[in-house]
């Protein structure tokens, strides 16, 4: 005899759940509750197996290896996401460019650059951006914090992305070049303002 599954719908989003369980444990997303929570921080998670998974950052503990190299991490998901950088593959294509990414989650934030979202909004001051990360280093701007130091000199930032720029003035290394001519610099934003001279117009007008 063949077990009938009821569909069960979210009415606050487009998923549905054809086992109970998982329909009511969708729900507690919506609703906020998170009854597993760690105790060593304050973590809280809906499930489990999540709260299983987030115990491992406190032990230390990477179970999942990869075989190619030598990473190793906590969760199965993000080794399945590491091997794609051995094989090269990029299952998730931008329809709007030839954009292709190891992750859903990466595609996401990329095609928020077609549609201009930028949902993620600073409290302090009119500043949007398109992730989270993002969000969370501008912060650092209005607190005054710089955590990234350069091991060279005495330089120090607010983000990751602003280290990477100045090291390339210690390595000399200019990875941006025009495809138009022998141009190169260190910065992207050069590059992109060095390209007005090939189309004729002025950046601000």
């Amino acid at each position: 005899m063949q077990t009938e599954y009821k569909a069960y719908s979210c009415v606050q989003c487009n998923l549905s759940f054809r086992m109970t369980r998982d329909f009511k444990t969708h729900m507690l997303q919506h609703g906020g509750t998170k009854s597993h929570s760690c105790n060593q921080c304050d973590y809280s998670t809906i499930k489990t197996s999540k709260l299983k998974s987030h115990m491992l950052v406190h032990s230390g503990e990477k179970p999942f290896a990869c075989k190619q190299c030598n990473f190793s991490c906590t969760q199965a998901g993000t080794l399945k996401i590491h091997v794609l950088t051995h094989s090269g593959e990029k299952p998730f294509s931008c329809t709007q460019c030839n954009y292709s990414s190891t992750t859903a989650g990466n595609l996401k934030t990329h095609i928020r650059t077609h549609s201009g979202e930028r949902p993620f909004t600073c409290t302090q001051c009119p500043f949007s951006c398109t992730t989270s990360g993002g969000l969370k280093s501008h912060m650092l701007t209005h607190m005054g914090e710089k955590p990234y130091t350069c091991n060279e000199c005495n330089y120090r930032c607010a983000r990751t992305s602003q280290l990477k720029d100045h090291k390339r003035i210690h390595s000399g290394e200019k990875s941006f070049s025009c495809n138009q001519c022998s141009y190169k610099c260190q910065l992207a934003r050069h590059l992109k303002r060095h390209m007005f001279t090939h189309s004729g117009k002025k950046p601000f007008n």
